[in-house]
C-alpha cells in the first residue's frame, strides 16, 4: 500500500526539559484509518498538530508521501501539506452558505459547482447548499465539516474528536456515516479520540498514547488478545485484578513477580473450569443485557463479574488459564 506518514525520533516540548511527546517511530499506511487513542494530556493533539504543520518539534522528522516535511531545520507550511482537518467544533463559517463553505479554498472555478454537489451527495445532504450552518443539526454540521475537509482532495485526513460534542444516539448515527464516507473515499485517515469504542468501530489500526509515548500499536485484535500492559487491556473491557491469595483459592499458583487480571465477562459460572471455587452472591445489578455481580469467595475476598444469567446464593465460579491476563508487576 505504501507509507503515507513516517515519523522518526519525534520530540516536542512546551516548557524546557518537559517533553509532552516522544515518538520513536510511527508509520501510517496509505488508505488506512489509524486511531490515536489516549487520555487527556497523553499527547494526541500535539501529534496531530505536528503532522498538520501547526507545531514544530525540537527533535525528529515527519515525512509525508516519502518527503520530509518537518524536522528541526525544515518546516513546510500547513497549506502545502495536503492535510485536511475536521475539528470537534466543526469550524464552519457562520456567515457563509453551505455551498460557499464547501467552495471556500477551491481554485478551479469551472469545477467548483460540480465538486460541491459531489461532496453534498457524499455526505447525504443534497439540497442543503443554500442553508447556513445554524440551520443545520449538530450531526449535519459535522458532515459538512467533513465534506469541507475533503473538498480539496487532501492526501491525509485528520479527525480531531469529531463525536465528542454529540449525544449518544446522534453519535452512533454519525459514526456509521463517517465510517461509510471514509470507506468510499479510501483516504488515509488519522482519527484522534479518547473513546476506544469509536476507535474500534472506525479504525483499521490503533495507536495508544500515554504520557506522550506510544505504548502499543496494532490491529484491534492484536491489542485485545495481546495487550502489552494492564492499561491497554482496560481500554477494551472492565478488568478484575486478582491478588495472589485469591488466585490460590481458585487453585492457581501465581508467580509473585507478575500482575494478574481477568475480564469480568470471562469468569465461568456453574461450568467446569481449569481453576474453580465456591462463591456466594452478595450483590447484583441488572444492566439490561446482563447482570453485574459481587461475589465473595472463601468467606473473605470479594470481587465483581458479569453474567447474562440471573444468579443468587452459592455458585461455582472459575476461569480458564487462557483467559487470565498476566503482566509484569512494575
Amino acid at each position: 500500500m505504501g507509507i503515507v506518514v513516517d515519523i522518526k525520533g519525534l520530540q516536542k516540548s512546551y516548557t524546557k526539559g518537559n517533553p509532552v511527546l516522544c515518538v520513536d517511530e510511527l508509520s501510517i499506511q496509505k488508505g488506512t484509518t489509524t486511531a490515536v487513542v489516549g487520555e487527556s494530556g497523553s499527547g494526541k493533539t500535539t501529534l496531530m498538530r505536528l503532522i498538520a504543520g501547526l507545531e514544530s518539534p525540537e527533535l525528529g522528522s515527519i515525512s509525508l508521501y516519502g518527503t520530509i516535511f518537518t524536522n528541526p531545520k525544515k518546516m513546510v507550511s500547513p497549506e502545502k501539506r495536503q492535510v485536511g482537518m475536521v475539528f470537534q467544533d466543526h469550524a464552519l463559517f457562520p456567515h457563509l452558505t453551505i455551498y460557499n463553505n464547501l467552495a471556500f479554498g477551491l481554485s478551479d472555478k469551472e469545477c467548483i459547482k460540480d465538486r460541491v454537489l459531489e461532496l453534498l451527495s457524499l455526505v447525504n445532504l443534497e439540497g442543503f447548499e443554500n442553508r447556513y450552518p445554524h440551520e443545520l443539526s449538530g450531526g449535519q454540521q459535522q458532515r459538512i465539516a467533513l465534506a469541507r475537509a475533503l473538498a480539496p482532495k487532501p492526501k491525509i485526513l485528520i479527525l480531531d474528536e469529531p463525536f465528542s460534542n454529540l449525544d449518544t444516539s446522534l453519535k452512533l448515527q454519525l459514526r456509521n456515516e463517517v465510517f461509510s464516507i471514509l470507506k468510499k473515499t479510501d483516504i488515509t485517515t488519522l482519527f484522534i479520540t479518547h473513546d476506544m469504542d469509536d476507535a474500534i468501530y472506525i479504525a483499521d489500526e490503533i495507536v495508544v498514547l500515554k504520557n506522550g509515548k506510544i505504548i502499543q500499536q496494532g490491529t484491534i485484535e492484536e491489542l485485545y488478545n495481546q495487550p502489552e500492559n494492564l492499561y491497554i487491556a482496560s481500554l477494551f473491557s472492565v478488568l478484575q485484578i486478582l491478588n495472589f491469595n485469591q488466585l490460590e483459592i481458585f487453585g492457581y499458583i501465581p508467580d509473585k513477580q507478575k500482575l494478574y487480571a481477568i475480564r469480568q465477562s470471562d469468569f465461568k459460572v456453574n461450568k467446569e473450569s481449569e481453576f474453580i471455587t465456591d462463591g456466594i452472591i452478595i450483590k447484583s445489578s441488572y444492566r439490561g443485557t446482563d447482570y453485574l455481580y459481587t461475589v465473595k469467595i472463601s468467606n473473605k475476598y470479594t470481587f465483581e463479574f458479569v453474567s447474562p444469567q440471573k444468579l443468587e446464593g452459592t455458585i461455582r465460579i472459575g476461569f480458564q488459564k487462557e483467559d487470565l491476563l498476566i503482566f509484569k508487576n512494575s
